[in-house]
């Protein structure tokens, strides 16, 4: 199969040196070349055209607009017209009828014009297999293919990030040794002893209180009153004492003057952040949105994202995320007017499991939900697309499982929920170099996540609705066919602007021991702006670089910087 797609190649190279060298011969002299890639398309009244590259838009006979050409969807036909720099009549190349008024943009006026100015035959290969005809410089230059805008590079974490959990736990002090002594009856169970950690009993640090027990090593075990003397207890900060006992180290017989074993609990009262518990599908990944590397246009492409976001408040401290997301877009329909998008991202973040006031591990390799949209082109000119659809993502992630310094279970948010986001897009030609691209979205938590508590609440916590608005203007620095024999056969600043808004308030949970909660949730919006550029490596292939800077003050920042690097192959 190889072999034969092999001399398949070879044979379509030696054509298109044929035709190449057909045309410089029959070439007149003095006079510029235009490679033409058409199609023959039928119009609904029945007439059919040629449809060409650059040339006509619209039907000669009845005027009905047609498809942006070449689509795909008719007959290619490669055509070669002579035409003069500054006049053009020939009708195979220009039928667009008056009522369009759209004149013909020019080329290179003082070219050399000749067999040298010809195609190279990679990109009359790239021509046909990218439906997208590239012309030399003495050839008359369409305006701005549409087509041809790169998509948006994307930025931001999304969400408010992170949730503040506010309860109490017992924790343990540090087991320390005192010396025990006191009245001591026949019945030890019954003895009242004073505790003192220097060892002097005249000023004693505890005492014992109630009956003692005895264990089934021969150990008295009794219970302890709070320190008398102020003793440091070794309990941690914010932390309350709530009990503590005294063993006997040796068994057979309480001693005065003997070494007892005491250990300390106390109530602790904590108020930590934690990963965004009402969006616990994209806690820790990030939340993913049409916007993210894509285009109003529908394509046919695989893609892969890269993310670095420093400084994401998944804790108090702050963590550093790496996010992948691969995925491809598959277009359909009638001029490829729908498509379909899958992507799976993960990354190298904080653990979904949480230990309060804990160390949580990071840099652990956390799956997102899974991401679905669907694209349809509402309206299609020239120079103008609209475009709608609905993206959707299921849960496919852990659950975020919140845990004491002890390791039992305070909080967990079991991830359910499926969001459901319906947007619209748009680009629109500005000039002959600039373009603007936008979407706008709304993101609906249609079922919400069910929540634990060790306190036995069970509740459904449901994440507020948000509004996502993002645009960006984009320039072609250097446009398809201007330099062949460059690394990049385009190269396109952007400028982005990525905005999202709480539409609800923010909910709050409460089990009476633990209150779970967003802080500034009322309304929360972040803004960021983007820097970048794409780079096209060939006409079906481009990388682009860009770098988020969050706008704003310190409350509503999801980081403090975000470096996007984002890769697609078109088909």
């Amino acid at each position: 199969m190889f072999r034969a797609g092999l001399l398949g190649l070879i044979a379509l190279l030696v054509g298109t040196a044929q035709l190449q060298a057909q045309v410089a011969s029959n070439a007149p002299a003095q006079r510029p070349v235009a490679y033409v890639l058409s199609e023959q398309v039928t119009c609904v009244c029945g007439h059919v055209n040629e449809n060409y590259v650059g040339g006509p838009r619209g039907c000669s006979q009845c005027g009905q607009p047609m498809p942006e050409p070449p689509t795909g969807q008719g007959g290619d036909i490669a055509t070669v017209a002579y035409q003069d720099a500054h006049q053009h009549h020939d009708s195979a190349y220009y039928e667009q009828p008056l009522a369009y008024d759209e004149p013909m943009h020019y080329g290179n006026p003082t070219a050399s014009c000749g067999p040298e100015c010809a195609p190279s035959r990679c990109e009359m290969l790239l021509n046909a297999f990218s439906n997208l005809a590239c012309l030399n410089d003495c050839a008359p230059s369409p305006a701005l293919n549409i087509c041809q805008a790169p998509v948006m590079i994307g930025g931001g974490f999304g969400g408010s990030g992170r949730t503040n959990l506010r309860g109490t736990q017992i924790v343990s002090g540090t087991s320390f040794v005192a010396t025990g002594t006191g009245t001591i009856p026949v019945n030890q169970a019954n003895s009242s002893l004073l505790y003192d950690v220097a060892g002097n009993v005249a000023n004693p640090d505890f005492a014992s209180i109630l009956t003692g027990t005895l264990g089934g090593d021969g150990r008295y075990t009794f219970q302890v009153v709070e320190s008398i003397g102020g003793t440091n207890l070794g309990l941690p900060p914010n932390t309350v004492f709530l009990n503590a006992t005294a063993t006997e180290q040796v068994g057979g017989g309480i001693v005065n003057g003997e070494q007892w074993d005491i250990s300390v609990n106390g109530l602790q009262t904590f108020n930590i952040v934690i990963p965004d518990a009402a969006n616990a599908g994209a806690a820790v990944v990030g939340r993913s949105k049409i916007a993210t590397n894509n285009s109003a246009m529908p394509r046919t492409r695989t893609f892969f994202n890269y993310d670095l976001m420093n400084n994401v408040p998944l804790n108090d401290a702050g963590v550093s995320v790496n996010r992948f997301t691969p995925g491809f877009e598959y277009a359909f329909g009638r001029n490829d007017g729908a498509s379909i998008e899958f992507r799976v991202p993960f990354a190298s973040t904080l653990s979904s499991d949480v230990i309060a006031n804990g160390q949580t591990q990071t840099g652990d390799v956390e799956f997102g939900d899974l991401f679905l949209a669907y694209k349809q082109v509402l309206y299609q000119s020239t120079d103008v697309v609209f475009s709608g659809g609905v993206s959707l993502t299921l849960p496919s992630t852990n659950d975020l499982n919140v845990q004491m310094a002890d390791g039992s279970t305070a909080l967990l948010v079991e991830n359910q929920a499926i969001h459901l986001m319906p947007y619209f897009a748009s680009i629109v030609n500005l000039t002959e170099r600039m373009f603007y691209q936008g979407f706008i979205q709304v993101d609906i938590d249609v079922t919400g996540n069910h929540v634990v508590t060790n306190g036995g609440m069970e509740s459904r916590l449901r994440d507020t609705t948000r509004l996502y608005s993002d645009g960006a203007l984009g320039y072609f620095l250097r446009r398809r066919g201007e330099k062949p024999d460059a690394i990049f056969n385009a190269i396109i600043p952007t400028i982005e602007m990525h905005y999202e808004r709480q539409l609800q308030r923010g909910n709050t949970l409460s089990d009476g021991i633990f209150v779970l909660g967003t802080p500034n949730a009322d309304y929360q919006s972040n803004f960021n702006m983007v820097f970048g550029s794409t780079f096209e490596v060939c006409n079906n292939e481009a990388i682009s670089v860009g770098y988020a800077v969050p706008m704003g003050d310190g409350t509503d920042q999801m980081f403090d910087g975000q470096l996007r690097a984002v890769w697609n192959r078109y088909f």
